[in-house]
């Protein structure tokens, strides 16, 4: 069992919509120098369409910095194409770009406040046509055409590296109508008939959340997301326990047993995502001695980032010490738990 951790890049993860703060001197490289150092050989990079699209000259450079860094020390790569809240341009979230977001949404942006949780009504309106495919970019060509024009420049840029492990179609797709269920089924299809031609890796879609309790996650439910394309790279299942709790993971095993998929990443976890959460070092213990039960391909901590996470402090796993990136008491933590399972 692979134990490892999310990575908050700076270029890879900026926002289109509000500026990001500037990082440590050389955080990448002291980052993987540190993980090297303490055992830490898997990470899970997610991504965002919106950052390549602000820079894709930027985008693709750190790519490369990335991916050399964990050539250097070892460090195997999952590449995810990440997704929260939809996108900036609809407030406080990360993920689709300008393009893509605001002909949906046409001359409304003066009223998202890129600081603030966008309306749930808003986010409905994006996943529902996102599953409809109407959503067309700028320039009138389909959607899910554009992302795939995304994921295809990841893929191309680190596919050959000996670090890269595996690649993510979407991270946490929402639904919202029973339906579209299914839909995501589709759209995984789509997206494994064009990726498979680029890349031989594995390939890892997401459990979906559901956004309403019309479209409630039963395990019958949520096994309509596999995808039935038959393909030749190694498919794989991606949960996100908040927290790991036995009864969660027996829901996957359930999900994973009507899907027949036999393998299972937790591409993040945590405590939990209240506010305020904080995480023990008892916690970090006992959620790895879970995982290890259950048998997943690997599991992923969310995260390390240099930006702090204030409303979530379980969620800081590094800190800034004059300058220069550096592990916290959560890292110690979960590297001392790591030892023990």
């Amino acid at each position: 069992m692979r134990i490892g951790l999310n990575f908050d890049g700076i270029k890879v993860s900026d926002y289109q919509n509000r500026s990001k703060p500037l990082p440590p001197q050389e955080y990448i490289q002291n980052s993987f120098k540190i993980f090297l150092e303490h055992g830490i050989d898997a990470i899970r990079i997610p991504v965002y369409w919106e950052s390549y699209e602000k820079d894709p000259n930027g985008f693709i450079e750190e790519l490369n910095l990335i991916s050399n860094e964990a050539n250097k020390n070892n460090i195997s790569c999952i590449y995810d194409n990440h997704q929260w809240e939809c996108s900036s341009f609809l407030g406080y979230g990360i993920g689709f770009p300008n393009s893509i977001i605001s002909p949906l949404f046409q001359n409304n942006s003066f009223h998202y406040d890129p600081h603030k949780h966008p309306s749930r009504k808003d986010v409905e309106k994006f996943w529902n046509n996102w599953w409809d495919r109407t959503i067309k970019s700028f320039d009138g060509q389909d959607g899910w055409t554009k992302q795939l024009e995304f994921i295809q420049k990841v893929v191309e840029t680190v596919n050959d590296k000996k670090s890269t492990l595996a690649f993510e179609l979407l991270n946490e797709p929402q639904v919202f109508r029973y339906r579209d269920f299914k839909n995501i089924s589709k759209y995984h299809d789509n997206l494994l008939s064009k990726v498979t031609d680029l890349t031989d890796k594995p390939l890892i879609f997401c459990y979906s959340y559901a956004g309403r309790l019309l479209a409630f996650n039963l395990p019958w439910i949520q096994a309509k997301i596999k995808p039935s394309l038959p393909v030749r790279n190694e498919v794989i299942f991606d949960i996100h326990p908040y927290p790991p709790y036995y009864i969660v993971m027996l829901y996957f095993r359930l999900v994973l047993k009507l899907m027949k998929i036999n393998t299972v990443l937790a591409g993040e976890y945590n405590s939990g995502t209240g506010e305020g959460v904080e995480i023990s070092s008892s916690q970090h213990e006992r959620y790895l001695k879970t995982f290890k039960k259950f048998i997943p391909y690997g599991i992923m901590f969310w995260q390390w980032s240099y930006i702090k996470d204030n409303d979530h402090p379980a969620f800081n796993l590094a800190k800034n010490v004059d300058g220069v990136i550096a592990p916290n008491e959560n890292f110690n933590n979960l590297v001392k738990a790591k030892s023990k399972v």
